[in-house]
């Protein structure tokens, strides 16, 4: 029982690592580091046991060589005689074998005991390994083994214990170091594990707090500049566009309630009080005209918050295109010039090129939003400013970028309120009519463009500046709206 507990609590412990994909990876890839380290040991213990095996069968050879031409010049008695001084010598007794028989298998010198050597003295493989007896102890021995002219044998040979020893030595120190290798996969694996863990933390505490509607909560900054760090500031910054739109939504909530209850509320007492009139037809056509315009109202700001939101959303910038933008205030200038003449303001256009030749300002946009955001700003300068004023709009480039500025000559806008302008349903006059929403749509177009809204005072007068990204157009998609 003890003994399934424990292997319960192993198995649980190793499944809790393995749903760890620092684990996971850090382990795969250690796993086959360690397999390809095993495989290349191998290979090199059997290169070294191979190269083992060719010397110790060389050695054999080249004894065997010398001690056959010994015999073939001197004869049997000078071999036996040249074979006893070898084992005499006390120069690698322990490791040489040598046998000398006559052609009955007598025994004439050496010192291993007899053994059949009939049927192997005509194998050319050369040296074989044997199990020999030597001073009344088997050994394992390389033996070659010759056939002599004179119908003797001759047995030489090595005691192969040496190379055994050696054999079993690096097999031993293969097996440490896989066990070491692995052993260091793992520490390496929970070590990697921790590191990954506590870096990807922090990251997990943020998703946390944002979570929880903590919406300021930032991953925190190291000075690494890694993979991570790069990371984080991806996640920060998508957090502060999160906390941006989620500001803007909370804020666009509000101002809808707020200005949208207000007309909803005239309309119903507009309409409770026209129906408790006395069939006054009059009353009740001004009711329902009352009623119908405050409706087209909020008809209006709905359309302006929709576009707003597909500016954000960026879905309009599928339809891009390259535009002239000069062709777009010129068509603007043209669909205001009656309305300002009948207001005795002035509206110009001058284009300010900075190049001795002429060049137009190109951009990729849509068409039909670019035109709304500078109506929108011509609109609004018409509306502030009184008879006799001008309203200028000029276009240029200036350092990768076209330049298109509204400015009008009216009373202006205080330097503490420039900041607030484009912020939806902001209203410098709540007297005027209108919705507080035709900036803040401009700002949304051009920040779908990539450009730029910027408001500064003109002394006297607003002047408003557009900066949109200079686009050089090819000659097959050059269009002049």
């Amino acid at each position: 029982m003890a003994r399934r507990t424990r292997f319960k609590r192993i198995a649980q412990t190793w499944r809790g690592l393995w749903d760890s994909v620092a684990f996971r990876l850090t382990f795969n890839y250690s796993l086959l580091a360690v397999c390809t380290t095993i495989l290349l040991l191998v290979f090199s213990y059997g290169k070294i046991t191979d190269v083992l095996q060719t010397q110790f069968q060389r050695q054999v050879v080249l004894t065997t060589q010398r001690l056959v031409a010994h015999h073939e010049q001197y004869g049997r008695s000078a071999l036996t005689k040249e074979i006893r001084q070898l084992l005499s010598d006390q120069t690698d007794i322990d490791t040489e074998m040598y046998l000398l028989l006559d052609e009955q298998g007598n025994k004439l010198a050496g010192n291993l005991a007899l053994f059949p050597t009939a049927g192997l003295a005509h194998d050319t493989r050369g040296p074989i390994e044997l199990e020999v007896q030597r001073h009344g102890a088997k050994v394992s021995a390389l033996m070659g083994i010759r056939r002599l002219s004179d119908g003797s044998t001759l047995a030489v040979g090595r005691d192969t214990q040496d190379m055994t020893d050696i054999r079993q030595l690096i097999l031993n120190a293969i097996i440490a170091a896989m066990l070491i290798a692995l052993l260091l996969v793992m520490l390496g694996t929970a070590l990697f594990r921790r590191t990954l863990r506590k870096r990807v933390q922090a990251i997990r505490e943020t998703a946390v707090h944002v979570g929880t509607g903590q919406l300021a909560s930032r991953v925190p900054i190291s000075p690494q500049a890694d993979e991570f760090e790069q990371l984080r500031g991806d996640i920060n910054r998508m957090l502060d566009r999160i906390e941006t739109l989620m500001n803007g939504v909370r804020n666009v909530s509000d101002s809808i309630a707020h200005n949208i209850r207000t007309p909803l509320a005239r309309v119903l007492v507009g309409l409770d009080r026209a129906r408790h009139e006395e069939h006054d037809k009059v009353a009740l056509i001004s009711a329902i005209d009352a009623a119908s315009n405050e409706i087209m109202d909020l008809i209006n700001v709905s359309e302006k918050l929709l576009l707003i939101a597909e500016a954000e959303s960026g879905v309009r910038r599928q339809v891009f295109r390259p535009l002239q933008l000069q062709a777009i205030a010129r068509d603007v200038i043209d669909l205001y010039e009656p309305f300002a003449a009948e207001l005795g303001t002035t509206l110009v256009h001058t284009d300010q090129a900075i190049s001795a030749c002429d060049q137009e300002a190109w951009v990729m946009g849509d068409a039909d939003l670019l035109a709304g955001a500078l109506a929108n700003l011509v609109d609004n300068a018409l509306k502030f400013t009184g008879p006799g004023a001008r309203v200028e709009i000029s276009t240029r480039q200036h350092e990768g970028h076209a330049v298109l500025t509204v400015v009008d000559s009216g009373h202006g806008v205080h330097s503490h309120h420039l900041k607030h302008l484009g912020t939806r349903f902001f209203r410098l006059e709540p007297q005027v009519p209108g919705s507080g929403l035709g900036l803040a749509s401009v700002r949304a177009i051009i920040l779908l463009h990539g450009g730029k809204l910027s408001f500064e005072t003109a002394q006297p007068g607003l002047c408003a500046r557009i900066a949109l990204p200079l686009h050089i157009p090819t000659d097959n998609n050059m269009t002049k709206r």
